[in-house]
Protein backbone atom coordinates (compact mmCIF):
# COMPACT_ATOMS: atom_id res chain seq x y z
CA UNK A 1 0.00 0.00 0.00
CA UNK A 2 1.45 3.31 -0.95
CA UNK A 3 1.24 5.74 2.19
CA UNK A 4 0.22 9.25 0.66
CA UNK A 5 -1.71 9.08 -1.89
CA UNK A 6 -0.20 9.61 -5.52
CA UNK A 7 -2.52 12.52 -7.72
CA UNK A 8 -2.63 12.24 -11.46
CA UNK A 9 -3.94 15.30 -12.62
CA UNK A 10 -7.14 14.30 -13.66
CA UNK A 11 -7.40 13.52 -10.02
CA UNK A 12 -6.59 16.62 -8.32
CA UNK A 13 -10.60 17.36 -7.61
CA UNK A 14 -10.54 14.80 -5.23
CA UNK A 15 -8.31 17.41 -2.89
CA UNK A 16 -10.03 20.43 -2.72
CA UNK A 17 -13.35 19.97 -4.83
CA UNK A 18 -11.95 22.54 -7.59
CA UNK A 19 -14.21 22.39 -10.58
CA UNK A 20 -12.02 22.53 -14.28
CA UNK A 21 -14.22 22.51 -17.02
CA UNK A 22 -12.67 24.26 -19.35
CA UNK A 23 -9.02 22.15 -19.30
CA UNK A 24 -7.33 21.54 -22.52
CA UNK A 25 -5.86 18.36 -23.82
CA UNK A 26 -2.28 19.21 -22.18
CA UNK A 27 -3.95 18.76 -18.66
CA UNK A 28 -1.87 16.18 -17.65
CA UNK A 29 0.99 18.05 -18.76
CA UNK A 30 0.71 21.75 -17.96
CA UNK A 31 -2.19 24.01 -16.92
CA UNK A 32 -2.53 27.19 -15.24
CA UNK A 33 -5.12 28.87 -13.25
CA UNK A 34 -6.60 31.80 -11.24
CA UNK A 35 -6.26 31.05 -7.45
CA UNK A 36 -9.94 32.81 -7.17
CA UNK A 37 -11.27 29.41 -8.05
CA UNK A 38 -10.63 28.86 -4.21
CA UNK A 39 -14.40 29.26 -2.83
CA UNK A 40 -16.82 28.31 -0.13
CA UNK A 41 -17.38 25.28 -1.71
CA UNK A 42 -13.18 24.12 -1.38
CA UNK A 43 -12.06 21.56 0.27
CA UNK A 44 -10.21 23.32 3.73
CA UNK A 45 -8.07 21.87 4.72
CA UNK A 46 -7.38 19.94 1.33
CA UNK A 47 -6.33 15.94 1.86
CA UNK A 48 -2.68 15.19 2.15
CA UNK A 49 -1.15 14.19 -1.13
CA UNK A 50 1.75 13.62 -3.47
CA UNK A 51 1.72 14.97 -6.75
CA UNK A 52 2.66 13.17 -9.95
CA UNK A 53 3.75 16.86 -11.64
CA UNK A 54 5.82 19.84 -10.34
CA UNK A 55 3.28 22.62 -9.25
CA UNK A 56 3.79 26.40 -7.84
CA UNK A 57 1.62 28.89 -6.64
CA UNK A 58 2.13 32.66 -6.93
CA UNK A 59 0.16 34.79 -4.75
CA UNK A 60 -0.83 38.57 -6.06
CA UNK A 61 -3.38 39.08 -3.11
CA UNK A 62 -4.53 37.76 -0.09
CA UNK A 63 -2.71 34.87 2.09
CA UNK A 64 -2.21 31.35 1.42
CA UNK A 65 -1.60 28.80 4.34
CA UNK A 66 0.57 25.51 3.09
CA UNK A 67 1.58 22.63 4.69
CA UNK A 68 4.82 20.56 3.42
CA UNK A 69 5.65 18.00 5.35
CA UNK A 70 5.19 19.48 8.51
CA UNK A 71 6.10 22.53 8.21
CA UNK A 72 3.11 25.09 7.85
CA UNK A 73 4.41 28.52 5.23
CA UNK A 74 2.08 31.63 4.90
CA UNK A 75 2.00 33.05 1.52
CA UNK A 76 1.21 36.67 0.79
CA UNK A 77 1.53 39.29 -1.86
CA UNK A 78 4.93 38.82 -4.13
CA UNK A 79 5.58 35.18 -2.67
CA UNK A 80 6.24 31.88 -4.92
CA UNK A 81 6.32 28.65 -3.91
CA UNK A 82 7.26 25.76 -5.96
CA UNK A 83 7.36 22.09 -5.25
CA UNK A 84 8.54 19.20 -6.98
CA UNK A 85 6.39 15.88 -7.90
CA UNK A 86 5.90 13.30 -4.95
CA UNK A 87 6.17 16.41 -2.04
CA UNK A 88 3.53 15.67 0.56
CA UNK A 89 1.36 18.82 0.89
CA UNK A 90 -1.83 19.97 2.36
CA UNK A 91 -3.43 23.69 1.17
CA UNK A 92 -4.82 24.53 4.87
CA UNK A 93 -6.36 28.31 4.29
CA UNK A 94 -7.29 30.67 1.70
CA UNK A 95 -8.05 33.93 1.99
CA UNK A 96 -11.42 35.33 0.57
CA UNK A 97 -9.64 38.38 -1.34
CA UNK A 98 -7.19 35.71 -2.64
CA UNK A 99 -5.36 36.41 -6.13
CA UNK A 100 -2.69 35.19 -8.12
CA UNK A 101 -2.17 31.68 -10.31
CA UNK A 102 -1.73 28.11 -9.74
CA UNK A 103 0.44 25.65 -12.57
CA UNK A 104 1.62 22.48 -12.56
CA UNK A 105 4.03 20.71 -14.88
CA UNK A 106 5.22 17.55 -16.04
CA UNK A 107 9.24 17.01 -16.20
CA UNK A 108 8.62 15.64 -19.60
CA UNK A 109 6.61 18.74 -20.21
CA UNK A 110 10.58 20.86 -20.04
CA UNK A 111 12.86 18.57 -20.82
CA UNK A 112 13.68 20.45 -24.75
CA UNK A 113 16.45 23.37 -23.48
CA UNK A 114 17.78 24.00 -20.06
CA UNK A 115 14.35 23.73 -18.58
CA UNK A 116 14.60 20.61 -16.49
CA UNK A 117 18.21 21.44 -15.55
CA UNK A 118 16.89 24.54 -13.65
CA UNK A 119 13.91 23.21 -12.23
CA UNK A 120 16.34 20.81 -10.51
CA UNK A 121 18.58 23.71 -9.91
CA UNK A 122 15.69 25.60 -8.26
CA UNK A 123 15.00 22.52 -6.05
CA UNK A 124 18.99 21.98 -4.66
CA UNK A 125 18.77 25.78 -3.83
CA UNK A 126 15.46 25.34 -1.93
CA UNK A 127 17.44 22.52 -0.32
CA UNK A 128 20.12 24.90 0.75
CA UNK A 129 18.26 27.73 2.03
CA UNK A 130 15.82 25.27 3.41
CA UNK A 131 12.66 26.62 2.16
CA UNK A 132 10.10 26.10 -1.02
CA UNK A 133 9.04 29.74 -0.79
CA UNK A 134 10.23 32.94 -1.81
CA UNK A 135 9.10 36.82 -1.08
CA UNK A 136 10.03 38.03 -4.75
CA UNK A 137 11.46 41.52 -4.95
CA UNK A 138 9.21 44.14 -7.20
CA UNK A 139 10.87 43.69 -10.15
CA UNK A 140 10.58 39.83 -10.29
CA UNK A 141 6.87 39.83 -9.02
CA UNK A 142 5.99 42.00 -11.35
CA UNK A 143 7.54 40.33 -14.31
CA UNK A 144 6.24 36.82 -12.93
CA UNK A 145 2.73 38.16 -13.18
CA UNK A 146 3.20 39.17 -16.33
CA UNK A 147 4.54 36.15 -17.56
CA UNK A 148 1.66 34.05 -15.57
CA UNK A 149 -1.35 36.72 -16.98
CA UNK A 150 0.38 35.55 -20.65
CA UNK A 151 -0.19 32.15 -20.02
CA UNK A 152 -3.24 32.08 -18.24
CA UNK A 153 -4.45 33.85 -22.23
CA UNK A 154 -2.24 31.20 -23.53
CA UNK A 155 -3.87 28.43 -21.62
CA UNK A 156 -7.06 29.18 -24.19
CA UNK A 157 -6.31 27.14 -27.34
CA UNK A 158 -4.65 23.85 -27.49
CA UNK A 159 -2.62 25.26 -30.09
CA UNK A 160 -0.10 27.51 -28.05
CA UNK A 161 2.03 24.47 -26.76
CA UNK A 162 5.32 25.72 -27.50
CA UNK A 163 4.75 29.61 -26.59
CA UNK A 164 3.16 28.35 -23.27
CA UNK A 165 6.71 26.16 -23.08
CA UNK A 166 8.72 29.21 -23.66
CA UNK A 167 6.67 31.13 -20.91
CA UNK A 168 7.34 28.88 -18.53
CA UNK A 169 10.94 28.70 -18.76
CA UNK A 170 11.35 31.69 -18.80
CA UNK A 171 9.21 31.71 -15.50
CA UNK A 172 11.81 29.18 -14.42
CA UNK A 173 14.77 31.31 -15.23
CA UNK A 174 13.33 34.72 -13.28
CA UNK A 175 13.27 32.22 -10.21
CA UNK A 176 16.52 30.85 -10.46
CA UNK A 177 17.74 34.40 -11.25
CA UNK A 178 15.96 35.74 -8.08
CA UNK A 179 17.24 32.56 -5.73
CA UNK A 180 20.55 33.39 -6.95
CA UNK A 181 20.65 36.98 -5.30
CA UNK A 182 19.82 34.82 -1.77
CA UNK A 183 22.58 34.49 0.80
CA UNK A 184 22.86 30.68 1.90
CA UNK A 185 22.36 30.54 5.18
CA UNK A 186 25.31 28.84 7.78
CA UNK A 187 23.19 26.34 9.88
CA UNK A 188 24.13 25.67 13.35
CA UNK A 189 24.99 21.84 14.45
CA UNK A 190 21.30 22.24 15.98
CA UNK A 191 19.16 22.72 13.17
CA UNK A 192 21.59 20.71 10.74
CA UNK A 193 20.44 17.79 12.82
CA UNK A 194 16.92 18.95 12.88
CA UNK A 195 16.52 19.10 9.49
CA UNK A 196 18.10 15.70 8.53
CA UNK A 197 15.51 14.27 11.39
CA UNK A 198 12.62 15.67 9.52
CA UNK A 199 13.90 14.19 6.63
CA UNK A 200 14.17 10.80 7.66
CA UNK A 201 10.70 10.78 8.99
CA UNK A 202 9.61 11.83 5.71
CA UNK A 203 11.33 8.26 4.60
CA UNK A 204 11.04 6.18 7.56
CA UNK A 205 7.85 6.98 9.23
CA UNK A 206 6.17 3.93 7.98
CA UNK A 207 9.18 1.45 9.37
CA UNK A 208 9.87 3.59 12.73
CA UNK A 209 8.08 5.73 15.03
CA UNK A 210 10.93 5.35 17.76
CA UNK A 211 13.57 8.23 18.58
CA UNK A 212 16.41 5.68 19.61
CA UNK A 213 16.25 4.49 15.74
CA UNK A 214 16.06 7.59 14.08
CA UNK A 215 19.40 8.90 16.84
CA UNK A 216 21.40 5.77 15.61
CA UNK A 217 20.37 6.82 11.70
CA UNK A 218 21.79 10.38 12.81
CA UNK A 219 24.77 9.31 15.16
CA UNK A 220 23.96 10.74 17.63
CA UNK A 221 22.05 10.14 20.99
CA UNK A 222 18.24 9.95 21.66
CA UNK A 223 18.67 12.75 23.96
CA UNK A 224 20.72 15.15 22.04
CA UNK A 225 18.49 14.42 18.89
CA UNK A 226 15.76 15.79 21.29
CA UNK A 227 17.57 18.77 22.82
CA UNK A 228 18.49 19.52 18.97
CA UNK A 229 14.69 19.73 18.18
CA UNK A 230 13.51 21.15 20.81
CA UNK A 231 15.53 24.46 20.22
CA UNK A 232 14.98 24.58 16.77
CA UNK A 233 11.18 24.13 16.52
CA UNK A 234 10.01 24.44 20.27
CA UNK A 235 8.68 20.91 19.44
CA UNK A 236 9.70 16.96 20.93
CA UNK A 237 11.38 14.89 18.55
CA UNK A 238 8.19 12.61 19.58
CA UNK A 239 5.80 15.18 18.56
CA UNK A 240 7.19 15.76 14.73
CA UNK A 241 6.73 12.14 14.35
CA UNK A 242 3.21 11.84 15.48
CA UNK A 243 2.21 14.87 13.30
CA UNK A 244 3.97 12.89 10.29
CA UNK A 245 1.99 9.74 11.13
CA UNK A 246 -1.09 11.57 11.78
CA UNK A 247 -1.04 13.06 8.07
CA UNK A 248 -0.01 9.60 6.74
CA UNK A 249 -2.90 7.65 8.84
CA UNK A 250 -5.41 10.87 7.32
CA UNK A 251 -4.68 10.25 3.79
CA UNK A 252 -4.72 6.84 3.88
CA UNK A 253 -7.95 7.05 5.64
CA UNK A 254 -9.78 9.11 2.55
CA UNK A 255 -9.28 6.43 0.46
CA UNK A 256 -11.99 4.36 1.02
CA UNK A 257 -10.25 0.74 -0.88
CA UNK A 258 -8.69 0.42 2.72
CA UNK A 259 -10.20 -1.07 5.94
CA UNK A 260 -8.84 0.91 8.81
CA UNK A 261 -6.91 -2.15 9.90
CA UNK A 262 -4.99 -2.16 6.60
CA UNK A 263 -4.73 1.49 7.27
CA UNK A 264 -2.95 0.73 10.97
CA UNK A 265 -0.67 -2.34 9.91
CA UNK A 266 0.92 -0.04 7.12
CA UNK A 267 1.69 2.78 9.14
CA UNK A 268 3.51 -0.08 11.44
CA UNK A 269 0.65 -0.40 14.22
CA UNK A 270 0.37 -4.15 15.00
CA UNK A 271 -3.05 -3.47 17.52
CA UNK A 272 -5.95 -1.78 15.89
CA UNK A 273 -7.20 -0.49 19.08
CA UNK A 274 -3.59 1.45 19.67
CA UNK A 275 -3.97 2.71 16.32
CA UNK A 276 -7.53 4.14 17.02
CA UNK A 277 -6.54 5.51 20.47
CA UNK A 278 -3.52 7.31 18.42
CA UNK A 279 -5.63 8.76 16.20
CA UNK A 280 -8.32 10.18 18.67
CA UNK A 281 -5.70 11.56 21.02
CA UNK A 282 -4.18 13.43 17.67
CA UNK A 283 -7.14 14.02 15.43
CA UNK A 284 -9.83 14.31 18.19
CA UNK A 285 -12.17 12.14 17.02
CA UNK A 286 -11.73 8.34 16.01
CA UNK A 287 -10.62 7.17 12.70
CA UNK A 288 -14.44 5.68 11.71
CA UNK A 289 -15.44 9.78 13.09
CA UNK A 290 -12.96 11.26 10.67
CA UNK A 291 -14.42 9.27 7.55
CA UNK A 292 -17.98 9.96 8.11
CA UNK A 293 -16.45 13.77 7.88
CA UNK A 294 -15.03 13.64 4.51
CA UNK A 295 -17.81 11.72 2.99
CA UNK A 296 -16.63 8.46 3.08
CA UNK A 297 -19.64 7.06 6.29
Amino acid sequence: MNRIPEYQPDNFKAIINVERPNTRKIFNDFFIEPLSVLDEKTIMPSLPHRKTVNDFVFISKGKLDKMVCSDISTLTSGTCMILPAYKIRTLLYSSKDIEGYYCHFSDDFITEGSGLKRVQEIYHLSELLNTHSFELDDGHSKRIEILLKHSMNLYGSDDNQYLLKLYLNTFIGELVHFIKTLPIPIFSPRETITQRFRKLITSHIQDTHVIQVYAELLHVSPNHLNKCVKITTGKTASELINEALLMEAKALLSLPQYAISEVAYSLGFEDISYFSRFFRKHAHYTPSEYRNMIGLS
